[in-house]
């Protein structure tokens, strides 16, 4: 299934950012018509996944939003969504980064996403989400190098909690009421004290705020708090994409509690059934 309407054969209205003058340079590149609109297509289809299932670029559709690994979590829903042959994941990929290249070299963003990023060879790469970092929680937690705000997001991802919910009005009331091992009662009792001067400025006792005074909006944004993990990402051997922490604690929990009956695991893991099929399908054999 695409994301993408597949009824616009034309491509008449603009789906993606920077169209039109992307695609009068694959035109005056002398690229065929067909390749023109694959070009289009996976475009199209590459944002409207954005705009539905990434929420730093849903929250603010800026292309220097997008990162290495947002493209990296796109590829990975290719594979497991789609049965994509090599050549056909190799293409997509050709796509974007030909984009992205445009943009870049055009000085049209800040950063080139696709740039480390590697097509297939011979064997083709099956895409896992990381679950290891649940395991190595007390020394994250520990590190005074990463930021405050990126440990507390690993700290209640790894209770099961999505990032829209931790930035929401009222969370640090369900925080409150959370069992903690010591090493996080030891991190939250630092993290206690940096939100101090926080909570005071904005006059909220939220555990996730503004630095600057803000009384009417003083909660962090999906944005702002992006910009932490995207400083703290060089620090760990994981993606630090909300996203994808909270499918690692999904498979971990699928993977620990393979008893549980499928209705006690929809109620746990908040998943329809048909959600609570694919994570299991992601599962080791």
């Amino acid at each position: 299934m695409l994301y993408l309407n597949q009824t616009q054969k034309g491509m008449t209205h603009l789906t993606y950012p920077y169209q039109k003058s992307f695609q009068a340079f694959l035109v005056k590149k002398e690229l065929a018509p067909i390749t023109i609109t694959e070009y289009s297509r996976t475009l199209t289809d590459f944002f409207n996944y954005l705009r539905r299932f990434n929420w730093a670029y849903s929250s603010d559709p800026s292309l220097d939003n997008i990162l290495a690994n947002d493209v990296r979590d796109y590829l990975s829903m290719l594979l497991t969504q789609r049965d994509l042959k090599t050549d056909t994941y190799n293409k997509i990929l050709s796509h974007l980064n030909g984009y992205f290249k445009f943009l870049f070299t055009r000085q049209l963003i800040q950063h080139y996403p696709t740039v480390t990023i590697k097509g297939f060879s011979k064997e083709r790469l099956n895409p896992t989400i990381a679950t290891a970092w649940l395991n190595q929680l007390p020394t994250l937690l520990n590190n005074s190098q990463l930021s405050f705000y990126t440990r507390a997001l690993l700290l209640f991802s790894a209770k099961g909690f999505t990032s829209r919910e931790l930035l929401s009005p009222g969370f640090y009331e369900i925080a409150a009421k959370l069992t903690y091992s010591a090493s996080e009662q030891t991190f939250l009792t630092a993290f206690k004290t940096f939100l101090n001067p926080r909570q005071q400025l904005q006059a909220s006792p939220d555990l996730f705020l503004k630095t600057r005074l803000d009384r009417k909006q003083p909660h962090l944004t999906a944005p702002a708090l992006h910009k932490y993990l995207k400083k703290d990402a060089p620090l760990v051997n994981f993606s630090l994409s909300p996203q994808k922490l909270h499918q690692g604690y999904i498979l971990s929990y699928l993977l620990q509690h393979q008893t549980e009956t499928e209705q006690d695991l929809q109620l746990k893991l908040r998943l329809d059934p048909a959600s609570l099929h694919y994570y299991r399908s992601l599962l080791p054999k």
